[in-house]
């Protein structure tokens, strides 16, 4: 009991003894602690403020709920920012509207400018700079070399995105600038080369003129010096307020004076240059004389959108939206101005023109208020007025003369000038004629926006006016963007340049040729892993017959045997697989041929031993009479060599014996150079049941050069690799860029790799994603929606492919395309119907399939122009004899 009670006694004692250390220890360290506390809660604070920075919208933004990225879109049509802004001296001024900051330089690099009837582009401001003396005297200074007027320490802004600001202190180092410089107060004396700058802004632009307003109406005129007076220059912008950003500098306009009540220093220049020389230079005293500058700290801002089904969000959060970077080619939006797609058949009917009032963006559908017939001198609305009408998207093309993006810069083009001002400025300005540059002010302005059924223009001159689209067919008033404009110029140089492209000529509808050609670098199946033959098994894009795996073995085996990945006794090579080396490739002078002697060689050549199987199943077939084929004009098969011709014939053999399914090609007896393909759309794609058609021309360096390859396209762009001109853009054929194996290999690429990439790479599940730069995009949400409209839309044009090559089957496949179609006819008008039960495209019959995005069901939209063209596609079947009428 003695002992417990002893021990009891020394805990009591020990806890007693610890408590005063604790208190002694809190006194002792309690400054420290409450220092470490304070930098520790104002850490604290400067994270939470970086990590509530918000993501910034622009007015036009196409943007998406956080909460449904793959429902309707919006665009941002409004903007309200407050900021916060800070001071050299560390002061915050907070919640200040974004409307009274302004640039603390009136012109800087990018900026875009009108003088007279010219709009350019700021390429250099150069900085006039005011700097004051400590005896009161100050001079104006333009440089053109920042050598010649040297900051001194201290540095008021370590990250200062302009090399003078005011509040800094500044040395004269050359001499001569005294010479050029203007005294607003006193005179230069020696030894006055300290001093600050007072004011800064730009005393001259250089400015690369892009076009003039004259130009546009066809009087051409030279354009000005490249070197401005910026008072002479007009800013072209709109929105500014909704522009800043953090880290900008800016200037504030205070109308009121009491925006920095509670700043308590309102002067740039900081306390550790006022204390350098107090005797000196009084910078207290003249501390007005010196122009604000701020810095923004922080931004908040909420936007307005106006969604695709018509209605408008107030207010929103920055956070409660995602940016949406890809725009799918039948997203459109209230207010875009549209025109009607128009078949063949429809060509004796005029095309309509209409203005979309809401969109169903799950259901692609649009209601449009149609208005007149494109061309037309009158608005012509029928007896009952402007009809509104849905209709489906893929019905729809953006109309080419009035799609303007917000902020786009346009020019009027008005035929009679004089007529058009007084209604587009609202009479603010007289009809006159445009004499003098500040006329031509409101002739160049930048886009707000679509509004009431036409389209909202600032012009540079502040006016504000509205264009309607009934105002521009009734009065041929147009506005014409400026990108549009060097968009054209480009184009027709482009058309040049490319004047020897032709376009097949039975199109059975209207070309829309596109600004961008995106093209995508498709990889030939030349593999880059180790082991090759596990990748093909693992590939399920890749099955193809057993043929065809063996061959790409032999391909693998030639690439990769030789650096011992997989060695060569791994692999066994089959004679008929090896491909010609390059040293059996290279010509000699005494191995050239005379024409005659490759003639007599050619019709010496063993030709392929064909099967007694019907025509529809030979894959491979010699022929004659190649007159239709596209490259039948093209020479250098007189005077081909040797090696050349064993190299083709080596082709022959390959294709010949390791065709897959789906692919079917004629070579021509009298012309080795040339060789028509057709392929099987695959199922499970938009192209399934389909055929394509392909003439190549092995060009007399065949291998060295790739081989020219042309598509049968009717006119029609159903994949971003094939365009309606017949060109295939493929890294393979040096149609676009591409490295290592993603470009034509003389030692190993062959007519059959080439083919093969076309069958899975480029007619593929997805095609969307061939466009340059989609791929990124895979599995994402707006990815994966613009990949499905693109598949139904592909499936649309696929059938009227099929319309195509039905009415005019290219020359030795006639047969070929009887049968096919005979055989797959009613597969793909059941597949029609399935898609018009719901089924997505590519997955008939198959209602267990869900899409990446989660769509279940195929689009009204699509099922409207389905159901407008599967009677046109079974009267195609019909008439061909495959089915019956019924």
């Amino acid at each position: 009991m003695d002992l417990f009670a002893i021990d009891s006694d020394s805990e009591t004692y020990s806890g007693t003894s610890d408590s005063e250390d604790q208190e002694e220890c809190e006194f002792t360290y309690s400054d420290h602690a409450q220092s470490i506390l304070s930098s520790l809660d104002e850490s604290i604070g400067k994270i939470d403020n970086f990590l509530t920075f918000e993501r910034g919208f622009l007015h036009g933004d196409i943007v998406c709920p956080v909460s449904d990225p793959s429902g309707q879109l919006g665009r941002v049509v409004g903007v309200a920012m407050f900021v916060d802004l800070e001071t050299s001296s560390g002061d915050i001024i907070k919640d200040v509207n974004s409307k009274k900051l302004s640039r603390v330089r009136s012109f800087i690099s990018g900026d875009c400018v009108v003088m007279g009837p010219w709009i350019g582009r700021v390429i250099r401001a150069f900085d006039l700079v005011t700097v004051l003396f400590s005896d009161g005297a100050k001079c104006e200074m333009l440089l053109r070399d920042s050598e010649a007027l040297k900051p001194i320490p201290p540095i008021l802004f370590e990250d200062a995105p302009y090399f003078y600001y005011p509040g800094q202190r500044v040395r004269i180092v050359e001499p001569s600038v005294y010479q050029s410089a203007t005294w607003l107060c006193g005179s230069w004396r020696p030894g006055r080369d300290d001093g600050v700058v007072s004011h800064v802004d730009v005393g001259m632009v250089h400015v690369n003129w892009i076009t003039s307003v004259t130009n546009v109406w066809g009087d051409k005129s030279s354009s000005p010096p490249n070197i401005q007076d910026p008072k002479k220059l007009t800013l072209l912008s709109c929105f500014p307020y909704a522009n800043w950003q953090l880290g900008d500098w800016c200037a504030v306009t205070d109308d009121h004076g009491c925006l920095w009540l509670d700043s308590g220093k309102s002067c740039i220049v900081s306390e550790a240059w006022k204390c350098d020389s107090p005797g000196h230079m009084h910078l207290e005293n003249c501390s007005s004389g010196y122009s604000q500058t701020y810095v923004v700290s922080k931004t908040k801002s909420t936007v307005d959108i106006l969604w695709q089904n018509g209605s408008i969000s107030l207010g929103l959060e920055p956070q409660t939206l995602v940016p949406v970077s890809t725009l799918g080619d039948y997203d459109f939006w209230p207010g875009q101005f549209v025109l009607e797609k128009l078949a063949v058949e429809d060509s004796a009917r005029c095309q309509r023109t209409g203005i979309v009032r809401d969109v169903d963006a799950l259901e692609r559908t649009v209601n449009v208020l149609w208005i007149s017939p494109a061309g037309s001198d009158t608005v012509s609305y029928g007896r009952s007025g402007p009809t509104v009408e849905t209709v489906s998207a893929y019905e729809l093309v953006e109309h080419p003369d009035f799609s303007f993006c917000t902020g786009e810069v346009v020019i009027r083009s008005a035929v009679n000038i004089e007529k058009s001002e007084a209604d587009l400025t609202n009479g603010s300005l007289a009809s006159r004629e445009l004499v003098t540059h500040s006329d031509f002010l409101s002739c160049i302005g930048n886009v707000l926006g679509y509004k009431d059924d036409g389209i909202e223009v600032q012009w540079a001159n502040g006016v504000i006016s509205k264009i309607s689209l009934v105002q521009c067919q009734v009065q041929h008033f147009e506005i014409i963007g400026l990108d549009k404009l060097l968009d054209s110029s480009l184009e027709s140089m482009h058309e040049e340049n490319t004047a020897g492209d032709s376009i097949d000529m039975a199109e059975q509808e209207e070309m829309h040729h596109e600004n961008a050609n995106v093209c995508f670098s498709i990889y030939p199946i030349a593999l880059e892993s180790t082991d090759c033959t596990g990748s093909l098994c693992k590939a399920t894009a890749f099955l193809f017959p057993k043929t065809a795996f063996d061959f790409l073995t032999n391909v693998a085996a030639s690439l990769f045997g030789t650096n011992g990945s997989p060695s060569p006794s791994s692999v066994v090579i089959d004679p008929r697989y090896q491909i010609i080396k390059m040293a059996e490739m290279q010509t000699s002078a005494d191995e050239l041929p005379e024409e005659k002697q490759v003639v007599e060689l050619v019709a010496k050549i063993e030709k392929p031993n064909l099967t007694s199987e019907d025509n529809i199943s030979k894959r491979f077939d010699v022929v004659t009479d190649c007159s239709d084929h596209h490259f039948v004009k093209e020479s250098g098969h007189e005077s081909v060599t040797r090696s050349w011709v064993k190299k083709v014939q080596q082709e022959w053999t390959i294709l010949q014996n390791d065709l897959p399914d789906g692919i079917h090609v004629r070579v021509f007896e009298e012309r080795m150079d040339l060789l028509r393909a057709c392929i099987v759309g695959a199922a499970g794609t938009p192209y399934h049941d389909n055929l394509f058609f392909f003439d190549i021309f092995f060009p007399p360096d065949y291998p060295h050069e790739p081989p020219s390859v042309h598509y049968h396209s009717g006119g029609l762009r159903l994949n971003p690799n094939l365009y309606e001109s017949g060109k295939v853009c493929l890294s393979l054929l040096k149609t676009w860029t591409g490295t290592g194996n993603e470009v034509w290999n003389p030692e190993n690429s062959t007519i059959l790799q080439l083919l093969l990439s076309l069958q899975a790479l480029v007619l593929n599940e997805k095609p969307y994603f061939n466009e340059a730069g989609y791929d990124k995009f895979l599995g994402k949400a707006d990815g994966e929606k613009n990949s499905i409209t693109y598949n139904e839309n592909a499936f649309l044009l696929s059938c009227k492919s099929m319309m195509y090559v039905l009415h005019k089957p290219p020359k030795h496949f006639e047969k070929l395309v009887k049968e096919h179609f005979a055989c797959h006819a009613q597969c793909i008008l059941d597949a029609c119907e399935a898609y018009l039960g719901g089924d997505l495209v590519g997955h008939a019959h198959d209602k267990a399939y869900i899409s990446e995005d989660g769509s279940k069901n195929c689009s009204t939209g699509f099922k409207i122009m389905l159901g407008k063209l599967l009677p046109k596609l079974a009267a195609a079947f019909s008439e061909a004899g495959i089915i019956s009428g019924q």
